[in-house]
């Protein structure tokens, strides 16, 4: 599935918005973070981002990670997803915007996806239900269709 080009400019806007709607403080580590999540074309946790930032020379703490992930999450920039108990992953939500997850049970490799009938379903029981839909998550839960080519059993 193609993703979209991301607009840091934009994004850094929305996020200096929210900061100080929100009056936390604005900080350059913060974007930053922000800035390396935009270069990523993939689901994240916070210790790969953290990991990644620092081999890269961008000394940052781990603390301002996850404080500017948790920021992120709220002012609707990054999508944070529990994938099979896993520590949470995250991804851009401009970046391909209302999608859902296949992740194979062996070898954990994650198939985005995005299929209308689903918006149509969402709709459907959030009014049925009197209530306005605002977003969905969908996580299919499978195995790979060739356990001879699953990245599980790849190398064996």
């Amino acid at each position: 599935m193609p993703t979209q080009n991301v607009d840091l400019e934009a994004l850094n806007q929305q996020f200096a918005d929210f900061l100080r709607r929100k009056k936390y403080r604005n900080t350059q580590e913060r974007y930053r973070v922000l800035e390396r999540i935009a270069a990523l074309d993939r689901h994240f946790n916070a210790d790969e981002l953290y990991l990644e930032m620092n081999q890269a020379g961008e000394r940052v703490s781990r603390a301002t990670v996850y404080s500017t992930l948790d920021l992120l999450t709220k002012c609707n920039i990054l999508v944070k997803h529990r994938f099979q108990g896993e520590s949470a992953h995250y991804e851009l939500s401009s970046r391909m915007p209302n999608h859902d997850h296949l992740m194979c049970m062996e070898c954990g490799r994650i198939v985005e996806f995005r299929d209308t009938s689903i918006d149509a379903i969402r709709d459907r029981v959030a009014a049925d239900l009197g209530f306005k839909p605002m977003s969905h998550s969908l996580q299919i839960f499978a195995v790979c269709p060739n356990p001879l080519t699953c990245e599980f059993n790849a190398g064996e």
